[in-house]
């Protein structure tokens, strides 16, 4: 027991850094560091010093307001077992700040490990996600971008690579990486990013730069200039995103012949051409669409002349050689067609966040303060949905994929205000105090809250929950900013 009181502290930071890796690739590895280290400070742990740490620390209180708010709800839920699985999945935005705040000393240099050890961990996993999915391309198995991440949350991982780059940035400002080092790495997530196709990921690519532009323009003359160029390049490119979303396509018609598109469909293919293709969808709208991208008409002179691959990947549903072999250009064609031309939200990813959100406001405006309970979110989701007459499937039919809707109608006025509240606390001590890693984390925070549930699975409440620990405690800060507190 002496020699585990002695090195206790060396035992904490490498289980937390164990958790950390974890957070790329095993929730395995999550599960057993994160018992471990509190089953050490239970048997060993310093008590009053763990004490005195959280009081110092007092924005805690809202973390725990929070939690304490959603397990209040219990008392007007009827769900009761949904409603303890959501308080559960959300403990982690609560005990990995109390425990690692309580226990961990931060110093400057573990912080420095913290950032090599995820930016390798992230360089290792980057390179396995992308080689099995060739894998799966090459044995026709990739029908879904989301096959690309291979350990866990495609969206998650996605957030945590795109925020690793300003940690990546803050070792440069430290000069304990070079230059070039920070170019390569910079490139390589931007690439991952853009090819990942998640757009949660992609706009927290967009701040973290504008951030690092930001930085770089309060420095020398050259590092404005860089500065600026990062703002440009942002802004630049997202003003052509929006132009080619908001541009349609031209109008993609209908098969001149359906009896002759049916013949010289079955003579290629041994999907009918009036079934579904992989996806689920309508394969002859499949095959028109694909057509339209190759931009040649709607005939059965047309189907002929088509490859084994693109014959493929219709079937696979895709509608265009952009979307099946990934990237940018598949996501943006993807949402054209969702604003311009879809009727049908089912399987259009932004079409039915659009019916998600409605919904859920739905539910809020029929129990605006108080909220219906943390245990019947799905209940009530559900039965709006039959009420309003959705035609959105059963199998579609998902909560509101909106952090902010989901507090307000699991707890009310109250939750949705706490939650607020404690996102720009952040913020503003990262603006105030120049802790940029903090501002960046605090924005990427709440913008993604906006299209995700981020505290809803494990992984993202997880990720949250870790990164306040280890960017908002006092000794944290002192140990990103050199600054005492």
């Amino acid at each position: 027991m002496r020699f585990l009181k002695k090195h206790l502290d060396s035992i904490y930071f490498y289980l937390s850094l164990s958790f950390l890796v974890g957070l790329t690739c095993s929730k395995f590895l999550m599960s057993v560091s994160l018992i471990l280290h509190a089953f050490l400070f239970i048997i060993a742990g310093n008590y009053k010093e763990f004490w005195q740490r959280l009081l110092s620390n007092k924005w805690l209180f809202i973390l725990l307001a929070f939690w304490c708010l959603h397990a209040l709800s219990l008392t007007w839920s009827t769900d009761l077992n949904e409603g303890w699985d959501g308080l559960r999945v959300r403990i982690s935005l609560v005990f990995l700040p109390l425990l690692y705040i309580g226990t961990l000393s931060l110093k400057q240099q573990q912080i420095i490990t913290y950032t090599k050890i995820l930016m390798l961990a992230i360089v290792v996993v980057i390179g396995l996600n992308v080689i099995h999915y060739g894998v799966l391309i090459q044995n026709n198995l990739a029908l879904d971008i989301r096959q690309l991440s291979w350990f866990g949350s495609h969206i998650r991982f996605g957030i945590l690579v795109a925020f690793s780059g300003v940690l990546a940035f803050n070792l440069w400002k430290k000069q304990l990486i070079s230059t070039r080092i920070l170019t390569a790495y910079l490139i390589l997530i931007l690439m991952y990013t853009v090819y990942s196709q998640t757009f949660s990921a992609i706009l927290s690519a967009s701040f973290v730069m504008l951030i690092i532009g930001y930085d770089l323009i309060r420095f020398t003359r050259f590092s404005r200039r860089i500065g600026i160029g990062f703002i440009l390049v942002v802004g630049i490119t997202g003003a052509i995103a929006i132009k080619l979303i908001a541009t349609p396509n031209p109008a993609c018609g209908t098969f001149e012949s359906d009896d002759e598109a049916r013949k010289a469909w079955a003579l290629r293919s041994d999907f009918p051409l009036d079934s579904l293709d992989r996806k689920g969808q309508g394969l002859t709208r499949t095959a028109e669409r694909y057509l339209c991208a190759n931009e040649v008409a709607l005939t059965a002179t047309s189907i002929q002349k088509l490859s084994k691959e693109d014959i493929l990947n219709i079937e696979n549903g895709f509608t265009s050689r952009h979307s099946a072999n990934g990237g940018i250009w598949s996501r943006l064609e993807e949402l054209k067609f969702e604003l311009h031309e879809a009727t049908d939200p089912n399987g259009h990813s932004l079409l039915q966040r659009f019916a998600y959100w409605k919904t859920a406001w739905a539910v809020i405006n029929d129990h605006p303060w108080l909220g219906v309970g943390i245990g019947d979110i799905n209940r009530e989701m559900e039965n709006k949905y039959n009420e309003t007459g959705s035609t959105l499937k059963p199998e579609n039919r998902n909560r509101s994929h909106n952090m902010y809707l989901t507090t307000w109608m699991g707890v009310g006025v109250i939750g949705i205000l706490l939650l607020l509240w404690g996102i720009f606390y952040f913020g503003w001590i990262g603006f105030k105090e120049q802790h940029l890693v903090l501002l960046a984390f605090s924005v990427i925070v709440f913008f993604t809250m906006c299209l995700e549930d981020s505290l809803e699975t494990q992984a993202g409440a997880s990720f949250i929950g870790f990164f306040i620990a280890i960017l908002c405690g006092q000794h944290a800060r002192t140990a990103w900013t050199t600054k005492n507190y």
